[in-house]
């Protein structure tokens, strides 16, 4: 008999790993290269617009190809899921999460002399993969896995339904958003605390972390059709 997938509840821990990922990439690219905020890509805009009106093209440039990897990471994502997997998001997060691991232990090998304007543009690029596939967790509830801005706004938003409007559910999901953005917070702390210890080795953290998501991501269930 035909089997169709229902939809898969998936564990908050997946989401909490990811997003500690998150923060690692956010704290590295900023503590050793550069102070830039290499996974979300708004300021960079900004900063593009802002050397775009002064004619400071070098500094166009630089931005640019930061968005430029950030959209190219999307794309490729996106071809992979739809030609390869064939639409299978279990296989397509399993991939990404071993990509991940290999790319960040292949970013603790880069030599120090490398231009940050390269490890930030490859860690925006892995950031871009990330998000596109890690957007969710139980079986409805959206999330970054890169950054907090819509994080914060759907903490506030379940908050509010939960305390004011005495929804259960929406403060149990704001307790979620909550988590989140505590584990994004814990992992750009523990980066900070890795690279006073080991430098620019502690992007084998966010190699572990993506190597532990793994555990977490559900297989597919099936149900009679």
């Amino acid at each position: 008999m035909e089997q169709a997938t229902t939809r898969t509840k998936v564990p908050v821990r997946l989401g909490l790993t990811v997003i500690c990922a998150g923060g690692f990439m956010d704290a590295y690219s900023y503590l050793l290269h550069g102070h830039v905020f290499a996974t979300g890509q708004t300021g960079n805009i900004v900063l593009l617009c802002v050397n775009l009106a002064e004619g400071a093209w070098l500094g166009v440039l630089h931005y640019l190809v930061s968005i430029v990897a950030f959209v190219a990471g999307i794309m490729l994502s996106r071809h992979v899921l739809v030609r390869v997997h064939d639409g299978d998001s279990y296989r397509m997060q399993r991939t990404v999460a071993l990509f991940e691991a290999v790319a960040f232990a292949a970013v603790a090998l880069v030599p120090a002399l490398a231009p940050d304007l390269l490890v930030n543009s490859a860690i925006s690029f892995f950031a871009a993969i990330s998000y596109e596939n890690f957007r969710t967790f139980g079986t409805r509830s959206a999330y970054a896995s890169v950054f907090c801005t819509g994080n914060l706004r759907s903490f506030g938003e379940t908050l509010y339904d939960g305390v004011f409007r005495g929804d259960r559910h929406e403060l149990h999901r704001s307790a979620r958003y909550a988590a989140l953005v505590a584990s994004f917070c814990a992992g750009a702390v523990a980066c900070k605390l890795l690279i006073d210890v080991i430098g620019a080795y502690t992007s084998l953290a966010i190699s572990a972390l993506f190597l532990l998501s793994t555990r977490f991501i559900p297989r597919p269930q099936a149900s009679e059709a």
